[in-house]
């Protein structure tokens, strides 16, 4: 009886050992697909590993505009069986479509056939990369000689987008909404404003698109417009302070700091009070605080302790021209570097 009991206890274990295998970091993981940020996914882009970008949606929305080097396998088409498109199912794939709803089927539904890399990033309505109309043939130069932006908006109360060259004899630029097959027009009525570049001469210069909303802050862009011999263009985010609002409170009264990008410069409005202009230089010294404290590690930070005497809150949110942001909240508890990075900050805008 007791040798039997052994041989029980032995099964037991050894089938605890295969069930938590499929768990722990040395067993069998379970496949899943990741979900990143589009900063993020722009950056794994500029890789070269063998990734392939996979636009979900339908073909007369890839043919409006999609990212360029995607490839088109709309959502619908996916089933049961290994797209053809997609060989590798260890390959690393990246997926969007027009605002993350379709993408993250899409990305359920390969993970289920098998795939083992799969990377969804929302969707190309938030995408403030380039964006082409079509793609070049290959050792055709002329139909990369144009780039599109694309931002979305909506009539009475979105954000109306205009373009600002800083050299215009190296980069030309046209616009136009798109209402999509809408017939009537009204307050609320979405639309895509679609700006097309077109290189000059060759050279480098700087492209800025102003979002402006009578109910929203302001949504900028920056970017490098690079033309080279054969006037092809290629337009590289840049990333600077958009936006950036700074509330502490504790023991000491301190005042809220509320920075904005316009045309002819920044401006900051302490404590709700009128803007003022501040210089260039002040940007720059706030925005190397922002690096060399890696502020972009606090995104996402909100926790509260409470019962704690003489205690201190914050709120901190940073828009930057590149589309990525941080967003982050604290109740007596604060991530690291914290007062370090905030005495700079408000030493700064203190001048």
């Amino acid at each position: 009886m007791k040798h039997r009991f052994c041989y029980l206890l032995i099964a037991v274990m050894l089938l605890a050992t295969v069930i938590f295998a499929g768990c722990t970091p040395g067993g069998k993981k379970m496949n899943t697909y990741t979900q990143i940020d589009q900063a993020t996914a722009m950056e794994m882009m500029a890789q070269d590993d063998g990734h392939v970008i996979v636009d979900v949606r339908r073909q007369d929305e890839y043919d409006a505009g999609h990212i360029p080097g995607a490839i088109l396998i709309p959502n619908e088409s996916i089933e049961a069986e290994q797209p053809e498109e997609l060989p590798d199912l260890d390959q690393i794939i990246l997926i969007y479509c027009r605002s993350g709803n379709r993408s993250k089927q899409a990305a359920e539904k390969l993970v289920q056939i098998g795939y083992t890399n799969i990377y969804e990033f929302g969707g190309i309505n938030t995408w403030t990369g380039e964006i082409v109309t079509k793609e070049a043939a290959k050792g055709d130069a002329s139909s990369e000689k144009q780039a599109v932006l694309q931002f979305s908006s909506f009539d009475g109360g979105g954000h109306e987008y205009t373009a600002e060259i800083e050299d215009p004899s190296i980069v030309s630029c046209t616009s136009e909404r798109d209402y999509g097959t809408r017939d009537e027009l009204e307050d609320g009525s979405p639309y895509t404003e679609i700006f097309t570049f077109t290189g000059l001469k060759e050279g480098s210069t700087t492209v800025y698109i102003y979002g402006r909303s009578p109910i929203a802050d302001n949504d900028d862009s920056i970017y490098t417009a690079n033309v080279d011999k054969d006037l092809n263009i290629s337009l590289v985010p840049v990333r600077k302070i958009s936006t950036l609002f700074v509330y502490r409170h504790g023991e000491i009264n301190y005042p809220s700091y509320n920075l904005t990008s316009e045309p002819d410069g920044y401006y900051v409005s302490v404590s709700d009070g009128p803007a003022q202009k501040i210089d260039a230089a002040a940007a720059d010294a706030l925005m190397n605080v922002i690096n060399d404290y890696n502020l972009a590690s606090w995104d996402g930070f909100d926790e509260s302790r409470s019962n704690v005497l003489d205690g201190e809150g914050f709120s901190i949110e940073i828009a930057f021209t590149d589309g990525t942001s941080i967003t982050a909240n604290g109740d007596n508890a604060f991530p690291e570097n914290y007062f370090d990075a905030m005495a700079e900050i408000y030493k700064i805008l203190g001048e």
